[in-house]
């Protein structure tokens, strides 16, 4: 019996539209999702929020997050290239036959795992040793919204019976409200050099954040890197009003005790090495 969570048992498929606000009111309509049920050994929820069916660019940024929530779903207990169950085949305008779909194959992904690693481990424990259950706790959202772009966060927290658990995930994804593409890149792949001062700039004050006064040229004391450069993270940064914020992922460049580390970098500071593509959207 799992002790970080209260067992929640069929709570159901929860639907509701939802409109967030934007200057101008034209704001990207949406419809969330939510499940909770817990199997012998595991405890599973998804929170997904999707455009609601429609055409231009809400049904593409539609069609990408169905992507998002596939891949991470499917891949509930496996290494990077396997799947536990195909993508969904129907209409995918049809939000409850995909959203039934998904939480009945998901749920049926951690109840098989969650149970062959129980029974693997139970081997070579005492019968009165207790072994921990998986949770998986699948988030895709709207975090923020303007005229020219909206962002969802793919961002999952998952223990497998560990020391602790982890999160993963795609990460945020910003889309522009013009056609609804999704803006990959933010930054020139030819400008991390450039970008050095800048990256050690907001690690520094990351650190000191978190009560950790330090100097630029002492990072490699705290970061786990194999040379000197710093790489852009693994997600892509998001746009604020602030400026570009970014954030590594749990051991990307530094040990798990330092966390997540995130800085914002102010506009005029890291204009001259975004893309066209991240120009465009923040554009006023």
């Amino acid at each position: 019996m799992m002790k970080t969570r209260k067992k929640l048992i069929g709570l159901g498929l929860a639907v509701a539209a939802v409109v967030a606000c934007t200057p101008s009111g034209k704001e990207l309509k949406t419809e969330t999702f939510e499940f909770a049920d817990s199997t012998a050994h595991a405890h599973l929820t998804i929170k997904a929020e999707l455009p609601v069916a429609a055409k231009g660019a809400p049904a593409a940024i539609r069609t990408k997050l169905i992507e998002v929530m596939d891949r991470q779903l499917s891949h509930i207990g496996t290494y990077e290239q396997d799947r536990m169950f195909p993508a969904f085949e129907g209409n995918a305008d049809d939000s409850k036959a995909l959203m039934d779909y998904y939480r009945g194959k998901a749920f049926e992904t951690i109840a098989t795992v969650s149970q062959a690693d129980f029974d693997e481990r139970k081997q070579y424990i005492d019968e009165d040793e207790e072994i921990p259950g998986w949770e998986y706790d699948f988030s895709l959202t709207r975090t923020s919204e303007t005229d020219r772009y909206v962002i969802f966060l793919s961002e999952d927290i998952v223990f497998s019976g560990g020391a602790h658990g982890g999160i993963i995930g795609c990460g945020p994804l910003t889309f522009d409200k013009k056609d609804g593409h999704l803006v990959e890149k933010f930054l020139k792949d030819s400008a991390l050099q450039e970008m050095q001062p800048l990256l050690r700039k907001g690690l520094v004050q990351y650190y000191a954040s978190n009560g950790q006064e330090i100097q630029p040229e002492q990072l490699g004391e705290y970061l786990t890197l194999s040379g000197d450069v710093i790489p852009y993270p693994v997600w892509a940064p998001i746009p604020t009003p602030e400026g570009l914020d970014f954030t590594y992922q749990q051991y990307e460049i530094a040990s798990y005790a330092d966390g997540m580390p995130s800085f914002t970098l102010p506009y005029e500071e890291v204009l001259p090495f975004l893309t066209e593509d991240a120009k465009e959207i923040i554009r006023k």
